[in-house]
């Protein structure tokens, strides 16, 4: 009999792959979605076989979906906000969202593992540029979406004792698919301009969404669980073999691409300047922001660097290619996706 998942933001980036290495793997995938939301990602001919099924369903009324977690071996939760129009929504959806799907699957039978997928960012940044941050770092997020990930993390402490849960940090996710690292490909592409917050940015974590979907599964069955009390059960994951920094990104984008950039760093307060003045116009329309005050503090920061060795050594966590070479691989699509 065919293991099952239950699965929310299937229909994300990272979600999406995921569904296909979780089916690759001789899983069934039961995906939670909104009403509104489309499943154009998913493939048509898993859906048809029923590999994959869809559950209609709000994630903040658990008795819609609490019969689809019954009899699951583990439920992967994806979904998350990262750009949210207000700071109330961006709490509901990293934070309650976590105790409500952990409470749902306390009241399954059996109740299954919990695998959730939270950030970096919920950590906060190295002390200094020539450290990496390890899991028993104290956390000291910047940003609101940090503190929001990191509360949503506290929420299954809570719960730890009661459900096994394991927690994911996993650095900047890219590859095909990917919005994120598309919007700065298609600016640089389009202007040659690579703009940086400051003359020294800091370097960064990157982990390619193949190499993530993997360590994912891997947690299932060889993953620790939380104690509610310590780093156990807590993995960052990145390639931590090498740290570009935010200079160094637009670089070798530009190789990959194919043009010659103008680097051009602007004063912090420019920079802070800006993204209010643009979060402000994003929030009157409705709309979430990509370049907000957020995303500022994350900028000026001494460094994102972080340790994988831990998801090395439990997870068996060990990408084959360099950032460089999965940024020159993934390019024919993010340029047929400019």
């Amino acid at each position: 009999m065919k293991k099952t998942l239950f699965l929310t933001g299937a229909t994300g980036f990272i979600g999406s792959h995921l569904v296909l290495e979780a089916v690759k793997q001789g899983y069934r995938c039961r995906c939670l979605l909104r009403e509104t939301s489309n499943a154009d990602r998913l493939p048509a001919e898993l859906l048809e076989s029923g590999q994959i099924e869809l559950i209609r369903a709000d994630l903040f009324t658990p008795s819609t979906y609490a019969k689809a977690l019954e009899e699951v071996d583990a439920v992967i939760h994806l979904a998350g906000e990262i750009h949210a129009v207000d700071e109330k929504r961006l709490f509901r959806v990293n934070v309650d969202a976590c105790g409500i799907l952990a409470d749902a699957c306390l009241a399954a039978s059996p109740p299954p593992r919990l695998i959730c997928i939270s950030s970096l960012a919920a950590a906060g940044p190295a002390e200094s540029n020539q450290s990496k941050r390890i899991e028993t770092d104290p956390p000291r997020p910047v940003s609101l979406y940090g503190k929001s990930k990191l509360e949503g993390e506290r929420e299954l402490m809570r719960r730890a004792d009661r459900l096994p849960i394991t927690v994911l940090r996993p650095g900047i996710v890219y590859g095909t698919g990917d919005r994120g690292l598309g919007e700065l490909i298609r600016s640089i592409y389009r202007t040659r301009l690579h703009i940086t917050i400051g003359f020294r940015t800091p370097p960064l974590s990157f982990v390619h969404v193949e190499d993530f979907v993997k360590v994912i599964m891997a947690s299932i069955e060889k993953g620790a669980t939380l104690d509610g009390h310590s780093a156990n059960g807590i993995y960052f994951v990145c390639d931590d073999r090498e740290f570009p920094t935010y200079r160094q990104l637009g670089k070798q984008i530009a190789a990959a691409v194919g043009v010659r950039i103008l680097v051009w760093p602007i004063w912090r307060w420019v920079g802070k300047l800006s993204a209010s003045v643009i979060e402000q116009v994003n929030q009157k329309r409705g709309k979430s922001s990509l370049i907000s005050r957020d995303k500022v503090r994350e900028a000026v920061v001494k460094s994102w660097a972080c340790s994988s060795q831990k998801a090395r050594d439990d997870l068996g966590f060990a990408p084959d290619r360099t950032f460089e070479q999965n940024i020159a691989r993934d390019m024919p699509w993010y340029i047929d996706n400019l």
